[in-house]
């Protein structure tokens, strides 16, 4: 009788544990900010890190566009709170820039150009970067860590899963594995690295929160931003790359997980839903094209 007492306690025991560890994993939706009292931050810059063009859209696009060619942007953005400076990505590296033969993550598929290194952009509103104190990395792609060299000092916002995959074994896609290995070299050891797993209020009010939107890589991430006239503000990161794959919810076939990168398209559209947020997509030409670009600003 005691045995089977014991057992029942145990159980119940048990069932209490799994419900904690249950809530833990889903704790990190609480950092999405309150829509009525979240924070403002008070600029937010365009900077052109790069446009690139590919010699088969079809691997954006899988079943359409085979052997076309398709441009895209490379984008940066700086976010202004208080005295304080966020970068969200850091580029194409700035020592090609201007470079006639261009630079490349996958030399046979895509190649880079840059025409303004970063540290002029960011000298046109009298910035150095040693005034970034934060980098947030969407993800370790080379063309949106090129340059996590020129911030030494500052704090590296990553999630913990994408750090992992990159230092991890490699898998049956020799393209994703190439990009993996480049992340590691150009991603280095930062000094100011935190690790983050699923969703962070960076500044604790809401102004600022990084989106877990796993996918593309294991650890992507985009960012919500909130200015007190532009409303809410969603940088994509690589969730998606174009207006059309995210109305299709097409995923790009170098993707380290369709179903992860479709569920995340669908926690940017309720994200968009709940805040009346706008989208910038990255690598959208056609879109960036219309953006503001440093030194104009969004506020």
């Amino acid at each position: 009788m005691l045995l089977r007492r014991y057992l029942v306690y145990a159980g119940v025991l048990l069932l209490l544990v799994l419900s904690v560890s249950v809530g833990t994993k889903n704790v990190s939706s609480r950092e999405l900010p309150d829509a009525s009292s979240a924070g403002f931050v008070e600029k937010l810059y365009r900077l052109d890190c790069g446009h690139s063009l590919a010699n088969d859209q079809s691997v954006w696009t899988p079943g359409e566009n085979q052997g076309h060619s398709i441009e895209f942007s490379s984008t940066c953005w700086l976010v202004k709170r208080g005295n304080q400076w966020l970068l969200w990505d850091t580029g194409v590296p700035e020592a090609t820039v201007n470079d006639p033969n261009g630079w490349s993550t996958l030399p046979k598929l895509i190649v880079y150009r840059l025409d303004k290194t970063l540290t002029s952009q960011l000298a046109e509103i009298g910035l150095k970067p040693s005034d970034v104190a934060y980098v947030a990395i969407s993800h370790t792609h080379g063309d949106h860590i090129g340059n996590v060299g020129l911030f030494p000092d500052a704090r590296i916002l990553m999630q913990r899963a994408e750090y992992e995959w990159i230092h991890g074994s490699n898998g049956p896609n020799e393209n994703v594995n190439q990009l993996m290995a480049l992340a590691r070299r150009l991603l280095g050891n930062p000094k100011g690295m935190r690790l983050i797993d699923g969703d962070l209020d960076v500044f604790d009010d809401g102004s600022v929160t990084l989106i877990s939107t796993p996918g593309h890589t294991p650890g992507s991430q985009s960012l919500l931003v909130h200015l007190r006239n532009s409303g809410f503000i969603i940088l994509s990161g690589d969730v998606v790359h174009l207006e059309e794959n995210f109305a299709k919810s097409r995923v790009p076939s170098l993707n380290t997980d369709k179903r992860a990168s479709v569920e995340s398209m669908d926690k940017i559209r309720q994200i968009i839903k709940t805040y009346n947020a706008t989208m910038f997509i990255n690598h959208d030409k056609k879109q960036t094209d219309g953006l503001k670009l440093l030194p104009a600003f969004y506020d």
